[in-house]
């Protein structure tokens, strides 16, 4: 009994433990701290130099970045300048062309009113055919501002002879159609008073005159008459086209 007892609590295993000093473990601690300690000053250190670096970088960077800024800057204003340069040639050369292109224009409007004032009086003193009397130098028509209104201007010259002063009187026949009708328009009217002729040399007359609004102009006619059995003169004009 006794055996069996002591059996049941024999010890197999034994197990040795090392008992260390309290001076041991404070070294232990100590040198485990200093570790630890160190480690993290390294890995902070390491930070801030890493950090240090990649500022000198932005720096350097930001730098560079700055000076192709400025750079691009200079170009554009450079740029500009030449842009505006140019513009103002052009700008001067479109005046100069335009103002020579207006002169070539007035110039060219210049010799066709003196070739036609040439012809006015070439025709007064000395006609191409040599033949004198009174005669239609021109006809002009235009519109007015209000519809269906027009002015006219009439030129009439007496060629190469000026004894005598010319006497009579103009009429109109304008020619078109009313309401799909060939129609016969007069100016002046039976019962208004004829325009009057009276000049030795040559005379402008102008007027105007009112068309119906449902007629459409085609042809005018001019018909001058004279006073004591004189030759009179007529001609025939297309309407002016707007």
């Amino acid at each position: 009994m006794l055996k069996k007892y002591l059996k049941r609590f024999t010890i197999t295993d034994l197990v040795v433990k090392r008992r260390w000093s309290p001076r041991v473990k404070i070294v232990v601690a100590a040198l485990a701290a200093t570790a630890v300690i160190g480690g993290a000053t390294f890995i902070y250190n390491y930070g801030l130099s890493m950090a240090g670096f990649e500022r000198s970088i932005a720096e350097e960077t930001n730098t560079e970045l700055a000076e192709r800024i400025a750079k691009i800057e200079a170009e554009n204003q450079e740029l500009r300048e030449n842009l505006a340069r140019a513009q103002r040639t052009v700008q001067m050369d479109q005046a100069a062309y335009h103002e020579l292109d207006l002169s070539l224009k007035n110039s060219a409007q210049e010799v066709v009113r003196l070739r036609e004032e040439l012809n006015f009086y070439r025709n007064i003193i000395s006609p191409a055919d040599k033949k004198g009397g009174l005669r239609i130098q021109r006809l002009y028509i235009e519109p007015t501002r209000s519809d269906n209104k027009f002015r006219y201007k009439l030129v009439l010259i007496q060629a190469l002879k000026h004894e005598r002063t010319i006497y009579g009187s103009a009429r109109f026949e304008i020619r078109g159609m009313q309401s799909g009708q060939e129609t016969v328009l007069r100016f002046p009217g039976p019962n208004e008073r004829p325009i009057s002729v009276n000049f030795k040399y040559f005379q402008d007359i102008e007027g105007n005159f009112e068309l119906p609004r449902n007629f459409q102009p085609l042809q005018i006619r001019v018909n001058v008459t004279t006073a004591g059995g004189a030759e009179g003169a007529e001609a025939t004009y297309p309407w002016p086209q707007a």
